[in-house]
């Protein structure tokens, strides 16, 4: 695929209403994943159960690209609705018992923490191991662990500030403590190397809606093997390897991922996020990671000459695609930005900017012209 900026950019209707500057958010679907999707749609509409087979090739098929993009294995993926869903599908299988404790992160989103906190699996003692210069240590993560730590739940980068993590050093960490990992990579995959066969981590969640370009309603969960033969914390005739012989009263599981499977799969979804993986490997991964770290770059640079108040931190091992700065007027830059129709995110005191590979230094230029006359 040609890598002329105009010609990808022409693939991005987003970029004919918005300066979209929120793509770590909700990334904006490129024209190939909405035909994809448009195009299942109306043969579904057609043909009914005929559209079946399609739906299903595309659910295996996308087990596979979502293992590429993590250097994993399709057959220790779980397609499931959402983040959520993965993170909980995940807090199950280990299941702490009501003594021990889970390590998780200031820099943290909601849904790492909830499941911890007003669930079935809440437990007395959540540790939050705290930020410092928006990011978290690994000394600090360390000093959290004790005999009775099941679990450490962090995400790969930070929604709020976008710290990134030291996978390697958590896969480490891991392996002297004994502790199961779990990360969220909604905010990585796809903008960072991921390498589970380098790094092992016993669980990866993720979604599709963001640096994917897919749709809303797909997320996924990687398993490592040792949790493979655990047992559904809920199941459906997916997770039946047996299905085909309409046997009510025995099942066999899978042996895989599948085994955590329910019932029938976002199809449409699927279909959509299968297209973006697609359109993304065509592009190339390099190309994507280089370019927006490319803008990542310049923004923080220039937002740097302006002397802002910059959360992300700035050594490029330590941020991806998200750059974050602080501002107790954050909340009227907003409003001008979304005034001159440039969408970014404000919360937490500030407004968070994520570049992605269809914009442009002129995109950029345009959100600081608006930024510069507040700080």
């Amino acid at each position: 695929m040609s890598k002329d900026i105009e010609e990808i950019r022409a693939l991005f209707p987003v970029v004919e209403n918005w300066t979209y500057l929120y793509n770590g958010s909700v990334h904006p679907q490129p024209t190939p994943v909405v035909e994809a999707m448009t195009d299942f749609v109306r043969d579904w509409s057609q043909g009914g159960e005929a559209a079946y087979p399609a739906g299903m090739d595309a659910f295996l098929e996308l087990r596979e690209g979502l293992a590429r993009l993590i250097g994993g294995t399709g057959s220790n993926i779980v397609i499931t609705d959402s983040t959520t869903t993965a993170l909980n599908l995940a807090a199950q299988l280990v299941a702490p018992r009501p003594e021990q404790n889970v390590v998780l992160e200031d820099l943290a989103f909601m849904t790492n923490t909830y499941s911890w906190l007003a669930s079935g699996l809440a437990l007395a003692d959540v540790r939050f191991v705290p930020e410092v210069g928006g990011m978290v240590r690994n000394a600090d993560l360390r000093d959290a662990i004790d005999a009775e730590t099941a679990l450490v739940s962090l995400s790969a980068v930070s929604v709020s500030s976008g710290f990134r993590h030291d996978l390697a050093a958590i896969s480490e960490l891991a392996a002297s403590t004994g502790v199961s990992t779990l990360i969220d990579g909604a905010q990585a995959v796809g903008v960072v190397d991921i390498d589970l066969a380098a790094t092992p981590l016993d669980f990866v969640a993720g979604t599709a809606a963001k640096w994917l370009m897919g749709p809303a309603g797909v997320g996924y969960l990687h398993i490592d093997d040792r949790y493979l033969e655990a047992t559904p914390p809920t199941t459906g005739w997916l997770a039946a390897s047996n299905v085909g012989d309409w046997d009510l009263r025995h099942m066999e599981l899978h042996d895989d991922a599948m085994r955590f499977q329910g019932g029938l799969p976002n199809f449409t979804g699927i279909v959509g996020t299968l297209a973006a993986i697609r359109f993304r490997e065509a592009l190339g991964t390099e190309f994507v990671a280089a370019r927006i770290k490319h803008l990542a770059d310049y923004l923080i640079g220039e937002l740097g000459e302006l002397g802002a108040d910059i959360w992300t931190p700035l050594p490029d091992d330590q941020r991806a695609g998200i750059v974050f700065f602080r501002s107790d007027r954050a909340d009227e830059i907003n409003e001008r930005l979304r005034a001159e129709r440039i969408y970014c995110g404000t919360f937490m005191g500030g407004i968070r900017c994520d570049p992605s590979f269809y914009n442009t230094e002129a995109d950029i230029d345009r959100f600081l012209a608006v930024v510069a006359q507040y700080l």
